[in-house]
C-alpha cells in the first residue's frame, strides 16, 4: 500500500509525459530572382547566335516562279531579271533553267511548272538599340537588322524583292531567363512589310 502511494506521488511531481511535438513542413524554397536584362551588346549576341534568328522570316528569302506561260506581271519583271543574269533561259513561251543554275540546288523545278529558289539572301543583325524588362519577368530587346542577298539576290536590281533587301529592318526580340541563362523566346518584327500580290494557286 506504501509503495503504491509513493508511485502515486512521484507520478504527480513528475508530471504527465509530454507528447511529441508536430513538426510543420519545410517552407518551400523561394524562386530565384529573375537577373536584371542582359545589356545591349549581350543581347546582340545572344539574339544573332539564336535559332529564332536564323528561322525569322526565312520565307522571304526565297522566290517562287512559274516556269510555263502565261506568267503574271507582277511576277516577269522578276523572271526578266534571272534571265538576263543567266539563271533563267527563254524555252519557246516559257523559261528553263539556264546552265549555271541546272546543277545548283539553290533552284528547285516542281512537277508543276514552278520553280523555287532559295534561299536569295541571309540574315546579319546590326544593332541592339534598347533592352527594357517587361512585367511578366521577360525583355524586350529592340534591334536594327539588314538582309545580305548572295550572287542569285543580286540579280534583282528593281521591283518588290529588291526592294524587300534593300529596305532597313528592325524588329524586337522577346528574351525569357530559363533559370540559368536568357534565352529568345520570339522575334517580332517592328514593321511588318507591305502586302504584296499572292502567287497563283501551284499544285504539284
Amino acid at each position: 500500500m506504501k509503495t503504491t502511494a509513493m508511485l502515486l506521488l512521484l507520478l504527480a511531481a513528475c508530471g504527465a509525459p509530454e507528447s511529441p511535438k508536430t513538426t510543420s513542413s519545410a517552407a518551400a524554397p523561394a524562386k530565384p530572382a529573375t537577373p536584371p536584362p542582359p545589356s545591349p551588346a549581350d543581347a546582340r549576341q545572344l539574339i544573332a547566335n539564336s535559332a529564332t534568328f536564323s528561322d525569322y522570316e526565312f520565307t522571304n528569302a526565297s522566290a517562287t516562279l512559274p516556269l510555263k506561260a502565261p506568267m503574271p506581271p507582277y511576277m516577269a519583271g522578276d523572271a526578266k531579271q534571272l534571265v538576263a543574269a543567266g539563271w533563267l533561259r527563254r524555252a519557246g513561251a516559257g523559261l528553263e533553267l539556264g546552265a549555271k543554275a541546272k546543277d545548283d540546288k539553290r533552284f528547285l523545278v516542281r512537277p508543276n511548272g514552278y520553280v523555287d529558289v532559295v534561299p536569295l539572301a541571309s540574315k546579319e543583325l546590326t544593332s541592339v538599340t534598347a533592352v527594357k524588362p517587361n512585367a511578366d519577368g521577360t525583355a524586350a530587346a529592340d534591334f536594327t537588322w539588314k538582309w545580305i542577298p548572295n550572287e542569285v539576290g543580286r540579280a534583282f536590281a528593281r521591283g518588290p524583292l529588291h526592294d524587300r533587301y534593300a529596305a532597313p529592318q528592325s524588329a524586337t526580340a522577346t528574351l525569357m531567363w530559363d533559370g540559368s541563362a536568357w534565352t529568345v523566346l520570339s522575334i517580332t518584327s517592328a514593321h511588318p512589310p507591305p502586302a504584296t500580290p499572292p502567287h497563283p494557286t501551284a499544285r504539284p
